[in-house]
């Protein structure tokens, strides 16, 4: 009789530290199998010529669906480790559940805008509307996707802040880093500038951007020809060159930098706001009067 309670006690002692022992080994083997998955998955892609930026684009959506894929793997585990633990332990795991769903019906009642935080997540993550690492702008916080879940989005911005934004608040979306970008460079020069002699600086400039960048810079590059817009002080001309997801800002600071140099051996003058004061001469009587 005592050897049999000692059994049954051992038995209960024993079998929750069986169930955490499998969740355990669960959470790692599925944990390192998911890693794995998607580790294949980004060593598989293949990089053809002209298709970097196609592979970019796979592997931050790979990587967001890795992070996604643990998160929902690691729940889904811990939620049936704590029903089994409960049903060892003799607890009625039924009621549990029927607790549940009528708690379930209540807090979604209350909880509305978490529900619409993971429905919008799912809809950004199956739409593939950015991804970690893109760069993108959203209801006016700038800055790159530091990472992402169903329910939230945390962006790095260019100060260093990090900015958190529930997914069921995101209605607009800005994604610098989609496929491609462009670097848009406007300049003003004085009224009195030869258009067609700045364009042509323009154009050569451009040109030789692109040929120091071939890896970032997708296109030849448009220089409008003709005038953008009349500016108080200024005419102002333009440039397009279509790049790389991401390489806008370096592109166009690259450009901006020769363009100067460029100018300045042309006798190009690059305006600035300035007032032109004209001096009236009065008639010699008048003078007389005023003094």
């Amino acid at each position: 009789m005592e050897s049999r309670t000692l059994i049954q006690l051992a038995h209960d002692l024993f079998r929750p530290v069986g169930i955490l022992t499998a969740w355990w080994v669960l959470n790692w083997l599925g944990t390192r199998g998911i890693r794995r998955f998607f580790g294949k998955a980004e060593a598989g892609l293949e990089i053809e010529e002209g298709a970097e930026t196609r592979r970019d684009a796979s592997l931050k959506r790979l990587r967001t669906l890795r992070g996604i894929s643990l998160q929902l793997y690691r729940w889904t585990l811990a939620a049936i480790a704590v029903l089994t633990l409960a049903g060892s332990l003799g607890v009625d795991v039924r009621s549990i559940l029927t607790g549940l769903g009528i708690a379930g019906l209540a807090i979604s009642l209350a909880a509305q805008n978490i529900i619409r935080d993971f429905l919008n997540g799912v809809f950004i993550l199956f739409e593939d509307q950015f991804a970690v690492g893109d760069v993108v702008k959203i209801d006016g916080n700038a800055g790159a996707v530091e990472g992402f879940t169903l329910r939230t989005t945390r962006l790095r911005t260019l100060d260093g802040e990090l900015v958190t934004i529930p997914n069921g608040s995101i209605s607009t979306v800005l994604n610098f880093t989609k496929k491609w970008s462009r670097a848009r460079v406007e300049v003003g020069v004085d009224y009195g500038t030869d258009i067609p002699a700045a364009l042509s600086v323009m154009d050569r400039v451009a040109k030789e951007v692109a040929a120091e960048m071939p890896g970032k810079i997708i296109e030849a590059p448009a220089v409008l020809e003709g005038i953008l817009a009349f500016e108080a002080s200024a005419v102002t001309l333009r440039v397009l060159l279509k790049t790389v997801p991401g390489a806008q800002w370096e592109v166009a600071a690259a450009y901006r930098l020769r363009l100067k140099k460029a100018f300045e051996e042309s006798g190009i003058t690059i305006s600035f706001p300035q007032v032109d004061v004209h001096l009236k001469t009065f008639p010699e009587a008048v003078l007389k009067r005023m003094a």
